[in-house]
C-alpha cells in the first residue's frame, strides 16, 4: 500500500515537472497528470479491488435523491468550511483565490470538472480503498482526508480540503459507489466559485453567525438521513 500511494505521488508530480520545465502550463500539466493517472486506476480498479463492491444496478444507477443529496450536502458543507474557516483564519489569508494567468475558461474546467473527478479517483479511490483493505473504515477516510488536506499548501484551503475529504470519504462508504463523493466536491467547488469571499466574510463576523451554523447543520443532518434512508429502501 505505502509503494502505491508514493508511486501515485511519483507519477502526479515528476510528470508535471518535466511538462512545466518544457514551457507546459500549470494547469494543463497538472490537468494531464491527473487525468492520465484517474484513466490508468480506473481501467485496473476491478483487479486491485479497491472501489466500492458494486452491488446490482445501484453503483451504475445513482437516484435522483442520492444525486440531490451529494449536492446540497457539498453546498452546505462548503457553507460551514468557509464560514470556520473566517472565523478562525484572518481575512487576508481567506481571500478568494485567484484564478492566475492561466485562461480563465480552462481554469473554470479545471476547478469545477477535472480537479473534482480525478482527485476523488485518487484519493476516495485508490487511497481510500487501499487503506480500507488494512485498516477499520474509520481510520481510513481520517488518514485519506489528512493526506488530502495535506497536499493543498493553503490554511484556508486546509479547512476546506478535511471538509471535503469527510464529506467523499463517508459517502463513498455509505452509498458504496464513487458517483456520490464526486457531486460532493463539485458542489463544494462550484459554491467556492459563485460565492463572493467578501459576503462569507461578513456572515462569518455578524450576529448571523452561530444562528445559520447551527442551521446548515442541521439541514445537513436531515439531507444525510433522507440519502441512506433511500439508500436502504433501494437495496
Amino acid at each position: 500500500m505505502v509503494v502505491a500511494v508514493v508511486g501515485v505521488g511519483v507519477s502526479l508530480t515528476v510528470p508535471q515537472l518535466l511538462l512545466r520545465g518544457v514551457g507546459v502550463s500549470p494547469v494543463i500539466a497538472t490537468s494531464t497528470c491527473m487525468i492520465a493517472l484517474s484513466l490508468a486506476i480506473g481501467h485496473y480498479a476491478p483487479a486491485l479491488r479497491i472501489y466500492p463492491a458494486r452491488r446490482s444496478g445501484y453503483a451504475h444507477k445513482p437516484s435522483g435523491i442520492l444525486v440531490a443529496a451529494a449536492v446540497l450536502a457539498g453546498v452546505c458543507l462548503w457553507s460551514i468550511g468557509a464560514i470556520v474557516a473566517r472565523l478562525l483564519i484572518t481575512d487576508g489569508e481567506n481571500s478568494t483565490q485567484r484564478l492566475g494567468v492561466e485562461p480563465y475558461l480552462l481554469t473554470l474546467l479545471f476547478v469545477l470538472a477535472i480537479a473534482p473527478v480525478t482527485e476523488e479517483i485518487l484519493y476516495r479511490g485508490l487511497l481510500q480503498g487501499a487503506l480500507n483493505r488494512v485498516s477499520p473504515v474509520a481510520l481510513s477516510v481520517s488518514l485519506t482526508t489528512a493526506v488530502f488536506a495535506l497536499v493543498h499548501p493553503h490554511t484556508r484551503d486546509v479547512v476546506m480540503a478535511c471538509a471535503i475529504g469527510l464529506l467523499g470519504g463517508i459517502t463513498r462508504e455509505v452509498f458504496e459507489t464513487m458517483t456520490a463523493p464526486i457531486l460532493v466536491h463539485v458542489a463544494m467547488n462550484t459554491a467556492s466559485m459563485l460565492v463572493p469571499s467578501a459576503a462569507v466574510s461578513a456572515l462569518a463576523h455578524g450576529s448571523a453567525a452561530v444562528p445559520v451554523l447551527a442551521l446548515l447543520v442541521v439541514f445537513l443532518l436531515l439531507i444525510s438521513a433522507a440519502a441512506r434512508s433511500a439508500a436502504l429502501r433501494r437495496r
